[in-house]
């Protein structure tokens, strides 16, 4: 593995906060930023007036450095910070750096961000977790201004598209868990040892309150169950399970969580929650243990590394210039985990609906064109025949479906139920 890149692997900050006595002007301090930069560029920076993004787990601010021409240096970097709904959840830091930074060194025409340093404690300057990646100038191929491309232009993101599944397949792992770095010795986790590598470890998922999670089974001797795994049953049963137990042990938190998420009514998460009570045990049942499912020669591995949140808004493409329509960006891996193929590679959902603020169907030929241009450009990237029978293979993609279904929370117990309605709940997705 070459080591000439300064950036092969991000480095972990340590900034402490402003002095004794002098409070922070905001949480995130955005005032601090120019200290973060100093420390990784040598350069300070202007502190940003607003925030560039945000969604429901990060902040992201635009950070222009006062980079000295002819410098080999940015001259824009982001800083995503992390919202508290983040720092309360499984989401991890760590996980989400050491992934980006695994695929830049393994899959070369992925685009990934580069992520130049991190700090994954809330005790710093900034006052939360937060990493700095390299800026790519585009557009969320998200809502009205990509779908409103012609056809052509689509398919160019469409290519590019299969071009990153292809290399994401050819990754393959023994087991299912999230990607961190590996380090030679022991060492507390504020020392700035380099890591040497990368090693599975439990799953980065979107599981909230995760300490309180933690508290209430270790009043009662059990451990949560964030892999790694051996099987896709084990990992989609344990996701569901977490739930069955959170809404269970702690249905006040549970609401309480909901609410400060999603701004909804008392009523409503009270609904949700009665819901999630009938329907998670449902599709806890459906799970199918390998040996009850010969067809799927993908559960038990080789496994592959999935983006499971590979969804438009988070590919960025180029409306204009000689990039234009490219994918120039994949952002937010803070779910990363090694999956069965048929959870990356068959047809993403986005495909038949065309993700704006209606939802709407995709027009039939239209989604056609971009599957045929999927499965075109697979051929030729991928070197595994099993690739190509999975994703044209209706049980795979009835597997995909409910995988996705099944990792959502108890929050989304309405898309689940539907799924029961419109399945017979009493057999697998497979059948």
């Amino acid at each position: 593995m070459a080591t000439s890149d300064p950036w092969l692997f991000p480095r972990l900050i340590q900034i402490p906060p402003r002095a004794l006595g002098r409070k922070a002007v905001s949480i995130p301090d955005i005032t601090q930023f120019w200290r973060v930069t100093q420390e990784l560029f040598g350069v300070r920076c202007r502190a940003p007036t607003e925030i560039y993004a945000s969604g429901v787990y990060n902040e992201l601010f635009k950070l222009e450095l006062d980079t000295p021409p002819n410098a080999d240096l940015p001259k824009i970097v982001l800083a995503r910070v992390a919202r508290n709904a983040k720092t309360r959840s499984d989401n991890s830091l760590e996980s989400e750096v050491a992934t980006m930074a695994f695929v830049r060194q393994n899959c070369p025409e992925v685009p990934v961000p580069r992520v130049f340093g991190y700090c994954p404690f809330q005790n710093n300057a900034i006052g939360a977790p937060f990493s700095v990646v390299s800026f790519s100038e585009g557009v969320e191929m998200y809502g009205v201004p990509w779908e409103e491309l012609p056809l052509e232009s689509k398919l160019i993101g469409v290519r590019d598209f299969a071009r990153i599944i292809a290399q994401l397949t050819h990754l393959n792992f023994k087991s299912m868990g999230s990607i961190y770095f590996k380090f030679e010795a022991q060492h507390s986790p504020s020392q700035t040892i380099a890591p040497t590598g990368f090693c599975l470890g439990p799953a980065s998922w979107a599981k909230d309150e995760s300490a309180s999670r933690m508290a209430a089974l270790a009043m009662e001797d059990t451990k949560r169950d964030r892999g790694p795994w051996k099987c896709s049953a084990h990992w989609l049963k344990a996701s569901l399970a977490e739930d069955i137990q959170f809404i269970e042990r702690l249905p006040g938190l549970a609401k309480q969580s909901f609410a400060a998420r999603t701004n909804k009514s008392e009523r409503e998460g009270e609904r949700r929650l009665q819901l999630a009570r009938r329907v998670l045990p449902r599709m806890h049942d459906c799970v199918m243990e390998p040996r009850d499912d010969p067809y799927d020669q993908c559960s038990t591995g080789p496994f592959v590394l999935g983006h499971l949140d590979l969804n438009p808004w988070n590919m960025i493409y180029a409306p204009k210039g000689p990039n234009a329509g490219h994918i120039v960006a994949i952002i937010d891996w803070e779910m990363s985990l090694t999956v069965p193929l048929w959870r990356m590679a068959c047809y993403p959902l986005w495909f038949d609906l065309a993700f704006s603020s209606t939802r709407k169907t995709r027009p039939p030929e239209e989604a056609r064109a971009f599957k045929d241009t999927y499965i075109r450009e697979l051929q030729k990237h991928t070197r595994d025949a099993l690739v190509l029978r999975v994703v044209q293979n209706a049980q795979y993609e009835a597997r995909r479906r409910f995988a996705e279904l099944a990792v959502l929370g108890w929050e989304e117990a309405d898309v689940m139920d539907r799924w029961l309605i419109q399945n017979d709940a009493s057999t697998a997705p497979s059948e």
